[in-house]
């Protein structure tokens, strides 16, 4: 039997979520029982159906006063706010009566404490934050610590953050061949909903200032979210971040000091093999089009994690390298958020959790043989 899921919080990643599950297979790639959020149902729907960045689903929506039907599929709606539980029963509490196995939070205002009584309360056996929620039992990347999942230890689960699935993957195989002594991110995000079209309060006051007339500073939790995943980068990273002002496709500059002398061949090897092989569908090495660079918006609806533009990568002295990367940082992620997912339904079934192609991208690598990375012998 399929996976059954619940999902709070539909704005950008819920309803992305909701999105790739049903455009992944024609009744849904899991079974999403249920969605809950603020706001009135026939909003939600008309969200899902018309969708300014990625325009229309490949499905049907429709709803009707209790339910989202998805492409045929009836998807429960409870018009919820979970901020307002009280203790023990919370809003959500009447979910135990849909089964679930997996609850995803992608509210961003859930406390660890908080899915803990989910599960408590038998709403369901698994919570997924869409973001490092403190006090989580394991942030997952996939393709690169998902098979660390325990269905016997970990509970409340994170599927890290969009950025933090763009960048672990790609430090993973520098970290294990060559070693990363420090790194310096940069990260260029398009403008979030929390940000101000005209000049207003915000709890943090640059992003306040108007979007759509600055390049605004504001920090980030990619090194967090990358030392949560590989814990030998703690320390190491520094990180900003910059909001422009696109609707879509997240880029990071990286400047890294390597902790032995490697040369631009050697890293171009590593991140090749690994992108053929073992994160296949995760990575990719990008050479442009017809020797052009591409611009951001060609990344678009890509499922990959992560595109690294291997005419930027730079080595000087040996060990200093130079990176940039590119990733569609709503598509990409809520299709990450599916394949955990995937990890959970495995190891519920006593499936193992290879490392292995599932769908879309990956989907064109199925039957290959498994490859040993030419750098793993170097």
């Amino acid at each position: 039997m399929a996976l059954v899921a619940g999902i709070a919080g539909l704005g950008r990643v819920g309803r992305g979520v909701l999105r790739a599950n049903f455009s992944q297979a024609a009744n849904g790639r899991f079974d999403i029982r249920v969605a809950c959020d603020v706001m009135p149902i026939d909003q939600i729907a008309y969200l899902l159906a018309h969708d300014s960045t990625y325009g229309k689903p490949p499905f049907s929506v429709d709803c009707d006063e209790d339910s989202l039907i998805l492409g045929g599929k009836r998807v429960r709606y409870e018009q919820v706010d979970r901020r307002r539980g009280v203790g023990e029963e919370q809003p959500v509490s009447r979910l135990r009566d849909y089964g679930l196995d997996v609850f995803i939070d992608a509210t961003g205002t859930a406390s660890a404490d908080h899915l803990r009584s989910l599960i408590r309360q038998g709403v369901a056996r698994k919570t997924l934050c869409t973001w490092n929620v403190e006090g989580h039992d394991i942030s997952l990347v996939y393709g690169v610590n998902h098979a660390d999942y325990d269905p016997d230890r970990h509970h409340v689960l994170t599927s890290s953050t969009c950025t933090g699935n763009a960048l672990v993957p790609v430090f993973f195989p520098l970290e294990k061949h060559i070693g990363i002594e420090y790194a310096r991110i940069v990260t260029i995000h398009p403008v979030l909903s929390d940000q101000r079209a005209l000049d207003g309060y915000h709890s943090s006051p640059q992003l306040g200032r108007s979007f759509t007339d600055s390049i605004v500073p504001t920090s980030t939790n990619v090194g967090k979210s990358a030392a949560l995943v590989l814990p030998s980068l703690n320390g190491k990273l520094d990180c900003v971040s910059y909001r422009v002002p696109t609707a879509i496709v997240s880029a990071m500059d990286i400047t890294l000091e390597l902790s032995r002398q490697t040369s631009r061949e050697q890293c171009l090897r590593i991140l090749e093999d690994y992108a053929a092989t073992s994160l296949s569908g995760i990575i990719r090495c990008d050479y442009g089009a017809w020797g052009h660079p591409r611009a951001s918006i060609d990344f678009l609806g890509d499922e990959c994690s992560s595109h690294i533009l291997m005419s930027h990568l730079t080595v000087h002295g040996g060990r200093r390298l130079g990176l940039s990367l590119m990733h569609d940082n709503e598509w990409a992620y809520c299709c990450r958020v599916l394949d955990i997912l995937g990890v959970i339904e495995q190891a519920g079934t006593g499936r193992s959790l290879e490392r292995r192609p599932k769908r879309g991208l990956r989907a064109r690598n199925r039957g290959r043989r498994a490859i040993v990375p030419a750098c793993a012998l170097a």
